[in-house]
């Protein structure tokens, strides 16, 4: 863990304006560095005995594994199985193909158990050499490889409930991030309860190596968006723009999905009107335009987020000066006040009520708004351990909060900044280099 924090604060070291693809290269992530004790705590608060988790993303959270070539909508061939009453004694159940990936991303979890997948033929019969097909000759001697081989298994379903009865959970209540896998296993006596909340209210805080994850990520994401500007020239079209910031993303080593990276629209005149990108988008960015950085991508899983106003070859002039400097001192203030124990709610009150100091014409219209930040954009519970709705959520030490700030406008007016700001009992840290100010062509 210290060394792949080492490598995360020398990634920052680079600034975004002048880095390189080297800044952000991938390299195998600690063992472990998923926030172990809050996902206890929340097992624990809701009266869980287990939890087992499908979905790709919490997979990956409890294991550091990132298995390539599958979709989300797929079955999903592996599960991780955690007992609160054994959390040092979790099972890893995957298909027979993934598990040379440990040979490069270890994980704390030593007790992996594959099962033979699809690639495995139908006309003939199964057989428990049919493992050391998807076993590499340099690894074959690790002990783990030894212990996995021996609990091969010709099924996922049966791997499971073998690992749920060795956990002896199979009499338990026992979440799952998906429920319907878990009513489809028939385990008679198993208490089949929603996983969500208790996944989203440990991921919600994040440890060390997560924040050094997402720093990277908003790093990365800030040279992609300075590239994607220097690569502008006349006529070039919103298309061009969005393909020009996937391949400033890719150069750097990260992703992006489709139908694109950018996420607003950009109605054209004075249309104040909010939408967001399709993809399908193929005006000219003319000189003078604001546009409006809100960018999306991964980097290990971990999401970057956010953005802010560029001024097509120039600066904002007139009313869009007033509005941008005023969301500038709205972000300056809101990073102040977000400590831990702020409500969402107070934070958009505070935010307003600062755009009607400034003296802007509508501060009704403003748009402010927060989300989680990590291995998605939400990483909040819907629903606290006491069944209560989660919607004006409270700030803790140690979450990413990404802040919205937009004042409408036509486009040579709107103005938008979206900061990723860590929190901390000092208020929130931006993860930008580039302060609240608009990007314009002297920046």
């Amino acid at each position: 863990t210290d060394a792949w924090l080492r490598h995360g604060e020398a990634v920052m070291m680079n600034t975004a304006r002048s880095a390189t693809a080297d800044a952000f290269a991938r390299a195998p992530l600690p063992k472990r560095f998923c926030n172990l004790d809050r996902l206890l705590h929340a097992m624990k608060a809701r009266g869980l005995d287990g939890i087992v988790a499908t979905a790709p993303w919490n997979v990956f959270y409890l294991t550091a594994f990132n298995g390539i070539a599958h979709k989300s909508d797929e079955p999903r061939p592996y599960a991780v199985i955690l007992s609160r009453h054994m959390p040092d004694h979790p099972v890893l159940i995957l298909a027979d193909y993934y598990l040379a990936t440990f040979l490069k991303q270890p994980t704390w979890v030593e007790d992996l158990r594959p099962f033979r997948a699809v690639m495995m033929p139908l006309d003939l019969p199964a057989q428990r050499s049919d493992i050391d097909r998807f076993i590499p000759q340099d690894g074959a001697e690790a002990s783990w490889i030894a212990h996995a081989r021996a609990a091969y298994a010709f099924d996922m379903a049966s791997a499971v409930r073998r690992a749920l009865k060795d956990l002896r959970l199979e009499h338990g209540r026992v979440a799952f991030d998906d429920m319907g896998f878990g009513f489809r296993l028939e385990v008679e006596g198993l208490e089949v309860a929603d996983g969500y909340d208790p996944l989203m209210f440990a991921r919600a805080v994040k440890t060390e190596t997560e924040l050094s994850l997402l720093q990277r990520a908003t790093a990365l994401n800030e040279a992609a968006i300075r590239r994607t500007i220097a690569a502008w020239d006349k006529g070039a079209t919103w298309r061009d723009l969005n393909k020009a910031y996937a391949c400033a993303v890719t150069e750097l080593g990260g992703f992006v999905r489709d139908p694109g990276g950018m996420v607003w629209g950009h109605p054209r005149g004075t249309d104040p009107a909010l939408t967001l990108a399709t993809g399908l988008e193929h005006d000219v960015v003319e000189p003078g335009s604001h546009v409006m950085f809100d960018c999306h991508g991964t980097i290990d899983l971990y999401c970057w987020d956010g953005g802010k106003t560029w001024v097509v070859e120039g600066e904002p002039e007139g009313a869009a000066k007033r509005f941008a400097d005023a969301t500038a001192r709205v972000a300056e203030m809101l990073l102040c006040a977000m400590r831990p124990g702020a409500r969402i709610s107070e934070l958009q009150a505070k935010g307003r009520e600062i755009y009607r100091r400034e003296g802007v014409p509508d501060p009704a219209s403003a748009v402010i708004f927060f989300h989680g930040l990590g291995l998605s954009h939400m990483d909040i519970e819907q629903r606290t351990a006491d069944a209560k709705s989660n919607v004006d959520w409270m700030l803790e030490d140690g979450m990413v909060v990404p802040v919205h700030l937009l004042y409408p406008g036509g486009e040579h007016e709107r103005f938008w900044l979206e900061e990723v700001v860590a929190i901390g009992n000092d208020g929130g840290k931006p993860l930008f280099s580039w302060g609240f100010g608009p990007l314009t062509r002297e920046g």
